[in-house]
């Protein structure tokens, strides 16, 4: 099993999406520490790194509820 894949083995798409957002915001993280990036650089990087956890959190929750009901 590789990181990318749910416990079923199939591939997931939210984990990659959720890696790519915390790379994202490492990056513009990283620029905006060094000067380049924009004044609104630690917004984005705010942005990137709850879309980076909150889905899957998300998921989590909901998962737990539905199984709660069955």
């Amino acid at each position: 099993m590789t990181t990318f894949q749910d416990h079923n083995g199939k591939p997931s798409s939210m984990r990659l999406m959720c890696f790519m957002s915390l790379l994202s915001a490492i990056a513009i993280g990283h620029l905006t520490v060094l000067g380049y990036g924009t004044e609104d650089g630690p917004v984005l990087c705010a942005m990137f790194l709850v879309a980076a956890f909150a889905p899957k959190a998300v998921q989590n929750f909901a998962e737990k509820q539905l199984e709660r009901k069955s």
